[in-house]
């Protein structure tokens, strides 16, 4: 019993001191050729997409060009990753989760 009572505390203090990363993809349904692809192979990362025309008056207003990736560390803007003119975003996987992993153990 003393084991599992161990084992249970060191999984909950882990579980409380990781860092919660979230990555937010941001397009306009007229643009979704365009969506970035990849996103779901990023790792220890929640991935969600969402339509800015669906979103609130200051969403709409912060996102300046689409697609757009924004990275949330615990709830708040940490990281961007926004189109060029061409509408598209140019950084590559890769570097997407080399920005992640830096992030994970700031």
């Amino acid at each position: 019993m003393k084991k599992f009572i161990l084992i249970l505390s060191l999984l909950l203090s882990f579980s409380a001191f990781s860092q919660d990363l979230t990555v937010v993809h941001f397009n306009y349904k007229w643009n979704s050729s365009n969506t970035y692809k990849g996103l779901d192979k990023l790792r220890n990362v929640k991935v969600q997409y969402a339509y800015v025309e669906e979103q609130s008056e200051s969403i709409q207003k912060s996102i300046k060009s689409v697609p757009t990736i924004i990275i949330y560390k615990d709830g708040k803007p940490a990281a961007r990753f926004e189109a060029g003119l061409q509408m598209r975003i140019t950084a590559n996987l890769e570097d997407v989760q080399a920005l992640l992993d830096r992030l994970k153990i700031q």
